[in-house]
């Protein structure tokens, strides 16, 4: 019903909200509620919300049915292996990137696909809640002592690139128009792979200058080869 409601014309907002519903309210097998510790439940269920509101935006704006139903299918496999996973799994890095990844997808794509009706300042402001949110919900669930700090960091790096990136929308298309993926999502998906390889380094005691170095050059590398081999006459 979901994924039929996002497909309608002006309908996504409602798959959007059932999406939140579920999510918010519906029963998390052997997890117990505790008085007062709703906000903490609220925190420990927003990659699912994320990863789902990120799923119907791009049911929305995908213009094949065929690549709307994968992704639909992708995020069921997805729910059913994060509600079985073990935390430490479900709230890694790696499903952390993942999420994101599928975030900056969802948000530049509406803004290529919608780029009449949907303001810069939006998408940006949705590239910051959501760059935040995925991680302070990630480190927090870690025991990250300074997660809001971390998130808000990365947020406003997230952010402030997209502002740039946004003045040259580029889309990369498959033929046929199967996949669309945004050159913004790209850059900021690698940036997102560099920081949170650093972090993990440092917090395993091994982060060395050459390791950083490393990184580093890596973000670089990548960033290069996206804007270098971009057509830039043309561009959105």
């Amino acid at each position: 019903m979901i994924l039929y409601l996002a497909q309608r014309h002006g309908w996504w907002v409602v798959a959007l909200v059932l999406v939140w519903a579920i999510e918010l309210w519906g029963e998390q097998p052997g997890v117990a509620v505790k008085a007062g510790g709703r906000t903490a439940e609220v925190v420990r269920r927003l990659p699912a919300i994320l990863m789902g509101s990120s799923v119907v935006l791009l049911v929305a704006v995908t213009p094949r049915l065929a690549t709307q139903v994968a992704v639909t299918l992708g995020f069921a496999a997805w729910r059913l292996w994060w509600s079985t996973a073990a935390a430490e799994v479900r709230y890694g890095l790696g499903n952390l990137l993942l999420l994101q990844a599928m975030m900056f997808e969802a948000v530049f794509l509406a803004a290529g696909v919608w780029r009449h009706s949907l303001p810069e300042w939006l998408c940006v402001l949705l590239v910051w809640a959501g760059a935040y949110l995925s991680v302070f919900a990630a480190l927090d669930r870690r025991g990250e002592r300074s997660a809001a700090v971390m998130a808000a960091t990365w947020a406003l790096v997230a952010a402030e690139v997209s502002c740039v990136l946004l003045l040259w929308l580029f889309m990369y298309t498959l033929p046929g128009g199967y996949l669309i993926v945004p050159q913004a999502a790209l850059v900021l998906t690698a940036l997102a792979y560099c920081f949170g390889s650093v972090y993990a380094s440092q917090r395993q005691g091994s982060l060395s200058r050459a390791r950083l170095t490393e990184y580093l050059l890596i973000g670089l590398i990548l960033i290069a080869i996206v804007i270098t081999g971009t057509p830039w006459r043309g561009t959105l």
